[in-house]
């Protein structure tokens, strides 16, 4: 299983779809990782989501503060799960936790389904919702 980048995912913010962008880039790269068995890219990556999440879902956050979205806090709730999967992902891999190619790849699938759905339906409600509003988006 892999993902790629696709116009059917932007959400229509430029600053999110291009985050969104480089987020599938990685997983793509985690995914040709686990197929390759390449457990040194796959904690590379694992690095990278780590900042790439905080960085990434801080700013997501914040335009959906600023803009008063009403569901703000189950979508926070779905970064901070997020965040804690990919934090004991970092965890498996850097202590040798003996990860099997069967995990790699469940954490691979796991990656890949969330990251699809969480853009192509969470995300893209919150442009949908924040455009219905009429005026400008406040970043």
């Amino acid at each position: 299983m892999t993902v790629q980048w696709s116009d059917d995912l932007a959400i229509g913010i430029g600053i999110i779809d291009d985050q969104h962008k480089k987020l599938v880039e990685r997983i793509a790269s985690f995914s040709k990782a686990v197929e390759s068995g390449d457990r040194n890219r796959m904690e590379d990556t694992v690095n990278y989501l780590i900042g790439y999440a905080i960085q990434h879902f801080g700013a997501e956050e914040l335009i959906m503060i600023r803009n008063c979205y009403d569901q703000f806090r189950e979508h926070r709730d779905e970064h901070s799960w997020f965040i804690k999967e990919v934090f004991d992902l970092h965890g498996k891999l850097a202590c040798g936790a003996g990860v099997t190619r069967e995990d790699a790849e469940a954490l691979r699938d796991m990656l890949v389904n969330w990251t699809l759905d969480h853009i192509s339906v969470k995300d893209k409600r919150i442009a949908e919702t924040l455009n219905s509003f009429g005026g400008p988006l406040r970043k």
